[in-house]
């Protein structure tokens, strides 16, 4: 669940920020932003920041085995807080995303050395997705050959049921091959309209077996959901930098949400003439 940042400022609590009430704290953010009882909200203790006057806590959403991460500054006086950050005008915003991802074991088309890198999240269950798939894939890596690379990341959606198995599974087949990972990633978009949540486990192995990848590999990983750590963790990844839809374009840092084809390759062109072309 992703809560925008803004300024609330009312008379909440006193005394010391060291000693604030949790309680009051949790029971007014929930209040706010109208959080509903099952998304538990973890405090942390207030500690000194980077921004003059504010005491900076630890917040902890919780849904199921999910937790999603944000900063609340609180005023040394204990009247003022705001949820979600302040924002550093030294640093760029596309800056802070670069900083934030990881692509070190993301699978990635296109040159390693490419000027311009788009990062997509996710999602194989998500119709507007499977048209980002087709965006990249048929127009923007062929218009843009060897200027752009494309790097996969996962996003299954809460209320998509088997697109986190999907996610798992390509997961699992990119660890027998890179290439053997695109081929499955191709083929569970062009087949999305025939998998459902009753056979995803079915059409998951049929589609191993039809790229030709190791399919008793394939079920020890899958069956043993050893990748499901790694789709959530791409997952969480998105959150940090207030992704909450799919599909997203990170491109050399700049966001782009949903499969807009003149929005990334307006995106890609300005940022091909900075690099010379």
């Amino acid at each position: 669940m992703r809560m925008s940042a803004a300024v609330l400022i009312f008379a909440l609590l006193s005394g010391r920020a060291f000693a604030y009430d949790k309680k009051a704290l949790e029971e007014h953010i929930r209040e706010t932003y109208q959080i509903p009882g099952e998304v538990g909200i973890v405090l942390g203790e207030a500690k000194a920041s980077e921004v003059s006057g504010f005491d900076v806590i630890a917040v902890g959403l919780k849904v199921g085995p999910r937790t999603q991460d944000e900063k609340l500054y609180l005023s040394k006086d204990g009247q003022h807080y705001i949820l979600g950050g302040f924002k550093d005008l030294k640093v760029l915003p596309s800056q802070e995303r670069v900083k934030k991802m990881d692509l070190r074991t993301s699978p990635m088309r296109g040159k390693a050395d490419a000027p311009v890198t788009v990062v997509e999240y996710t999602d194989f269950q998500c119709p507007f997705c499977e048209r980002g798939y087709k965006i990249m894939k048929d127009q923007i890596l062929k218009e843009y050959e060897g200027k752009v690379r494309w790097v996969y990341k996962s996003m299954p959606l809460s209320f998509h049921d088997w697109a986190e198995p999907a996610a798992m599974a390509a997961e699992c087949v990119k660890a027998q091959s890179p290439d053997q990972f695109w081929k499955m990633h191709d083929m569970i978009f062009d087949r999305q309209g025939d998998i459902s949540s009753a056979e995803v486990d079915a059409k998951m192995g049929e589609f191993v077996k039809k790229i030709g990848a190791d399919e008793k590999a394939f079920a020890a990983c899958y069956d043993g959901k050893k990748t499901l750590e790694i789709v959530r963790r791409d997952t969480d990844e998105a959150g940090s930098m207030g992704i909450s839809g799919t599909p997203a374009f990170v491109i050399n840092g700049k966001l782009i949400s949903g499969a807009d084809y003149a929005s990334i390759k307006r995106t890609v062109d300005t940022l091909l003439k900075r690099h010379g072309g």
